[in-house]
C-alpha cells in the first residue's frame, strides 16, 4: 500500500512532472470508471478474454491517466519550489489510488489489504486526502494560468 502512495510522489520528483494535472486527471477516470460500472461489467462479458475482469479494466481506468499524464507533463516543473509543491497533489493521488485499488489488489496478492490498520485509516481521511489533492491541484493550475500573461525575451519596436 505504502508503493501506491508514494509512486505518484516519486514519479513527479524525479520527471518535474504535473501532480496537480495528474490528479485531476485521474479523479476524471475515477468518475468514468463509477459512473460507467455496469456499462464496464458489459463490454467485459462480451469479450472473449477469460483474464480480463471488470476490477481490471475500473483499475486502468484509475491509474492510467494518471500514470500518462505524469509522463506527458515530463519537465513542466521547473523550480525545486514548484517540485516540492507538486508532492501535495501527488501524495493525495497516491493515497486516493490506494484507497480506491485495494480491494482489487487484495484479489491479486495473497494478503488481505482491506483487513489492516492502514486502509482503514486511509478510508477514514479519504474524504481530506480528496479535498486536498483538489485544492492544491486547482491553486497549482490556477497560479500556472496566471503566470503566462509575461512575455520571455527582447521586446521589438
Amino acid at each position: 500500500m505504502a508503493v501506491l502512495i508514494l509512486l505518484p510522489a516519486v514519479i513527479t520528483f524525479l520527471l518535474r512532472s504535473n501532480a496537480a494535472l495528474a490528479f485531476l486527471a485521474m479523479c476524471g477516470g475515477y468518475a468514468a470508471a463509477s459512473l460507467s460500472g455496469s456499462n464496464i461489467q458489459h463490454l467485459v462479458d462480451q469479450t472473449k478474454i477469460t483474464s480480463l475482469t471488470s476490477n481490471n479494466v475500473e483499475l486502468a481506468l484509475l491509474a492510467l491517466p494518471l500514470l500518462l499524464t505524469l509522463l506527458f507533463s515530463f519537465r513542466s516543473a521547473g523550480t525545486t519550489a514548484a517540485r516540492v509543491i507538486a508532492l501535495i497533489p501527488a501524495l493525495c493521488a497516491g493515497g486516493l489510488l490506494a484507497a480506491i485499488a485495494a480491494p482489487t489488489f487484495s484479489d491479486i496478492v495473497s494478503t488481505n489489504i482491506i483487513d489492516t490498520a492502514a486502509w482503514k485509516e486511509l478510508k477514514n481521511i479519504q474524504s481530506f486526502i480528496i479535498g486536498a489533492g483538489l485544492l492544491s491541484s486547482l491553486l497549482i493550475v490556477w497560479a500556472g494560468g496566471l503566470s503566462h500573461g509575461h512575455t520571455h525575451g527582447k521586446k521589438h519596436k
